[in-house]
């Protein structure tokens, strides 16, 4: 469904919307739904990146460099 909306902006911002509408031979409104969707991945990426960054700190600590994967082994197996 396509719904109409009014958008006031400044001339500037105007002409620059009707530079990359011709450059790009879209629509002015095509444009600005494909900026809208841009932002939109870029938000849902920082998301995302946050949460892991959240969870990263979850894992850090917990065996030294000392500590070989053969050593874990053999502790688990006693």
């Amino acid at each position: 469904m396509t719904i109409r909306k009014n958008f006031t902006m400044s001339e500037k911002v105007l002409e620059n919307l009707e530079f990359i509408a011709q450059k790009t031979h879209r629509k002015q409104s095509q444009v600005i739904q494909d900026l809208i969707q841009e932002k939109m991945q870029n938000l849902e990426k920082e998301k995302k990146l946050e949460a892991l960054e959240k969870m990263s700190g979850i894992f850090t600590g917990d065996i030294s460099e000392e500590v070989s994967i053969q050593m874990i082994k053999a502790q688990s197996e006693n």
